[in-house]
């Protein structure tokens, strides 16, 4: 491994029972908007030790959504620069060693995994014109790509199956694609701006439900969700996700963060909480998150933030409004099904952000001593 980064953030683990976590180890991104830290992966124990890092290129991360997951080679590392005066970084498939696997063509954002049949599915974007809105609008497409054949198989345009209401430049804003693990004709689609998680019929193209804003389902006010991150299919079909709590309505408890498993049945159309878990005090994560479900019970549960605070994308057609991006620093925290927490890491300082994190059986990786 070369020299340890000059650039890193001080790792502190805040709570740790031993007896009660998941044995293994969290990989995860760090990101330093900035500090204008290249993509960074690192691997750590529960004692905070970090096992194992990589950075990918040279190239400023300016967004820091950076989706980092594991398949038998190695890791795959995807999501970057997106705005036009950005500089782009291809997706990467690399081993543990560091070297380059598979190095991708199309840059995606937020998500990317591997099929069963060896294929990759990240998210793009595209700009269409809305005569009745009079305006441009970015919205989200799913590619699903060979690379045996070098070619785009199967792709899927949002856009094709919603007509957009406002003027919201960013207008989607998806963040996830989680297969259905017992059925593989179908996807869901995590749209955060659109409050909205979505059931994709794979083979015909055609949008089965929408849970969420405008959605199908009957849920209590107290239930819903604001700005997701990351849904997971449960064996049992509920669905856990990060809810970010962005603006989250005054009446039902204002903005912030929460991880929360839904129930959905899809007979009556009726979606409701059966378990959620909050901090005390709150933590408040606006952009970014994720929630897990471990092999032991347990929930790994990330409160990411990007610091300092940037321009919040503003929708055109409502009035400017003065948001404050909260200053605390990105928590990584397992807690068990009753709520307890038996594992907090806090990276400082709070220009330090994770957007996801993934836990990692210490059977898939054989770690080496800890780095000082």
């Amino acid at each position: 491994m070369p020299m340890f980064p000059e650039i890193f953030p001080q790792v502190e683990v805040r709570v740790l029972k031993k007896d009660k976590v998941q044995p293994g180890f969290i990989l995860c991104n760090l990101s330093n908007h900035a500090l204008k830290v290249p993509i960074t992966v690192a691997l750590f124990d529960y004692e905070g030790n970090i096992h194992w890092w990589f950075q990918h290129g040279s190239i400023p991360d300016m967004r820091g959504d950076i989706d980092v997951r594991t398949v038998p080679e190695g890791i795959l590392i995807g999501g970057t620069n997106m705005a036009e005066k950005e500089e782009k970084v291809p997706p990467i498939l690399i081993n543990w060693k560091g070297e380059t696997l598979w190095r991708g063509k199309i840059v995606n954002h937020h998500h990317i995994h591997r099929t069963p049949e060896g294929n990759y599915m990240f998210l793009t974007t595209e700009e269409r014109y809305f005569k009745h809105l009079k305006v441009s609008l970015v919205g989200d497409v799913i590619i699903e790509y060979d690379p045996e054949s070098d070619s785009v198989v199967w792709e899927w345009h949002l856009f094709d199956h919603l007509k957009p209401k406002v003027k919201r430049r960013d207008w989607s804003h998806c963040n996830t694609i989680e297969p259905d693990p017992k059925d593989s004709r179908f996807l869901y689609l995590s749209a955060r701006n659109l409050n909205s998680i979505f059931k994709i019929n794979k083979t015909t193209g055609e949008i089965v439900w929408r849970l969420g804003e405008d959605g199908d389902f009957e849920i209590s006010l107290e239930d819903r969700f604001y700005h997701q991150h990351a849904p997971e299919i449960q064996d049992n079909g509920n669905i856990l996700l990060f809810d970010n709590g962005t603006f989250r309505p005054k009446e039902v408890g204002g903005e912030y963060s929460r991880a929360l498993e839904l129930s959905l049945d899809e007979k009556s159309m009726k979606a409701q909480a059966v378990w959620s878990w909050r901090n005390n005090p709150d933590l408040f994560t606006p952009i970014w998150g994720d929630a897990d479900r471990l092999e032991n019970g347990n929930t790994l549960i990330v409160f990411g933030n990007r610091v300092p605070p940037f321009p919040y994308p503003r929708d055109v057609d409502v009035p400017p409004f003065k948001y404050k991006f909260p200053t605390q620093t990105s928590r990584i925290i397992e807690v068990t099904s009753d709520g307890e927490k038996v594992w907090e890491l806090e990276f400082i300082p709070a220009q330090w952000g994770v957007y996801r994190a993934e836990y990692i059986s210490c059977l898939l990786y054989t770690s080496p001593s800890p780095r000082d």
